[in-house]
């Protein structure tokens, strides 16, 4: 029966083309950068709620399963709202980053597509994703986690960037620039046998740039910060680093980090009890972006089994006064048998105040037992991202390859593309490309950029006698 899905998909790719046309186009344009802010009154305490059960902005397909976790969002200046987040991947892609832009009523959606996703034979090639985005200057950067392992340990964080919110995010630190020999922004230094460091936020301050990771060893998950200069296009070779902000957390994950500029404070929020039925949002606070305490938790009218969650602020990292606010998170919900990897994702309008006291008892409250919805596998290949086959060919002088094109949809159906792909970037000593046909040149290396509809991907071929 698959197999048929797959065929009349493959006859549907045009309906697709036809429908990228009339998909809504919704207009967002980021916030210019705020006015220098104070510190706020360090004898008040942030407080955080939920002002209802919220809706879910992405569900589970049925019998397929799939997630979008750990989202990053940033508010435009008409309302909407751009969402990035950490979403399966195909084939030798375990994991992407998808993007999604919302009306300011939600009732309208842009198509979803693939903002970030690893790069051939680089250092992330595995996977990206857990994602964390800014926007300073010119560019949207999007800060990751990838491994070196494929165990899935020994985790770093990356950095990627992009002119556009929906990516491409092709140009990645490569340690002295921005290019695709990617390398690390961070790298992991303890146990490795533990998470590693990954899950970064950031967050602006006039000319700095601070930026926050996960940093997960035998001691358990904690939060770090570092610094960099927001006026240097090469901002990632000017990091300081000031240690550890947030101690082992009590089975949580990595925090998203805003300023509030109304209350004069930085707010970082992270999920405790993360996957059980007592799960709940936490929340921290700082006045200086280095030490936080803990100043409240969100909890009643959430889901169970939450995890990996983000806050909404403007595009350089603040919440203004008058701003919605939203809080957002993956969950496995009340009834989570073989629940792993198959999580809807929730999003919540939420209030903040001060108070006198931090709020501090989490047992106090319930969340709900709202059960995960799955939704129908789309008639209509719904393609989110444009691969070659595999990530590197080897080909041989006299000899030559097919390369085979494969559409990635939103179902997590991968099909072969047979029309309107192109090739371009590649070395023309090394070799040519006739059709999609590779054909030897001369001994070397090069990488290949393929394109289809404005949806592109890379992948490396080596010439050898």
């Amino acid at each position: 029966m698959e197999i048929l899905y797959q065929a009349l998909k493959m006859l549907l790719v045009f309906v697709f083309s036809i429908g990228q046309l009339f998909s809504p186009k919704i207009a967002g344009d980021d916030f210019p950068p705020g006015d220098p802010v104070g510190q706020g009154d360090d004898a008040q305490y942030l407080q955080i709620s939920a002002d209802d059960e919220g809706f879910d902005t992405w569900q589970p397909v049925k019998d397929r399963g799939g997630y979008r976790y750990g989202p990053s969002m940033i508010l435009n200046s008409n309302g909407s709202l751009d969402i990035w987040s950490a979403s399966n991947g195909p084939g030798d892609m375990i994991d992407l980053v998808s993007y999604k832009r919302y009306s300011p009523d939600f009732k309208q959606c842009m198509k979803e597509v693939i903002a970030l996703k690893p790069t051939a034979e680089s250092y992330d090639q595995m996977w990206t994703c857990d994602p964390g985005v800014v926007k300073f200057g010119e560019y949207y950067y999007i800060g990751y986690t990838t491994t070196v392992n494929p165990n899935g340990i020994q985790n770093v964080v990356c950095v990627a960037r992009s002119r556009n919110p929906e990516g491409p995010f092709t140009e990645k630190w490569t340690g002295s620039g921005w290019g695709t020999d990617v390398q690390p922004l961070f790298e992991y230094t303890d146990d490795q046998n533990c998470f590693g460091a990954g899950e970064p936020s950031f967050v602006v301050m006039g000319e700095t740039l601070y930026v926050y990771y996960s940093w997960c060893n035998e001691t358990g998950a904690t939060t770090r910060v570092a610094t960099a200069d927001a006026t240097d296009e090469n901002w990632p070779a000017t990091l300081q680093f000031h240690g550890e902000c947030i101690p082992p957390k009590n089975g949580g994950d990595s925090a998203d980090v805003k300023y509030l500029d109304e209350y004069g404070r930085f707010v970082a929020v992270f999920t405790e009890k993360r996957f059980s039925d007592e799960s709940y949002v936490a929340v921290w606070e700082s006045f200086d972006g280095l030490t936080f305490r803990l100043s409240g938790f969100v909890k009643a009218n959430t889901c169970k089994k939450l995890h990996n969650c983000g806050i909404s602020g403007r595009a350089d990292g603040h919440i203004a006064a008058g701003d919605p606010v939203y809080l957002s998170y993956a969950y496995a919900g009340a009834d989570s048998a073989g629940s792993w990897g198959n999580w809807a994702t929730r999003l919540h309008k939420v209030t903040l105040s001060l108070a006198d006291e931090p709020k501090l008892d989490a047992s106090a409250e319930t969340n709900n037992d709202i059960v995960v919805a799955h939704r129908e596998v789309c008639l209509v290949p719904e393609i989110v991202t444009v691969k070659a086959e595999k990530q590197s060919y080897t080909v041989s002088r006299g000899k030559s390859e097919q390369i085979w094109v494969m559409a990635f949809d939103s179902d997590y159906f991968v099909f072969p593309i047979l029309t309107d792909t192109c090739f371009d970037g590649y070395d023309t000593s090394v070799i040519k490309i006739v059709g999609s046909r590779i054909y030897p040149v001369a001994p070397g290396d090069t990488r290949v950029w393929v394109h289809w509809h404005g949806f592109s991907g890379d992948f490396v071929v080596h010439v050898t006698e």
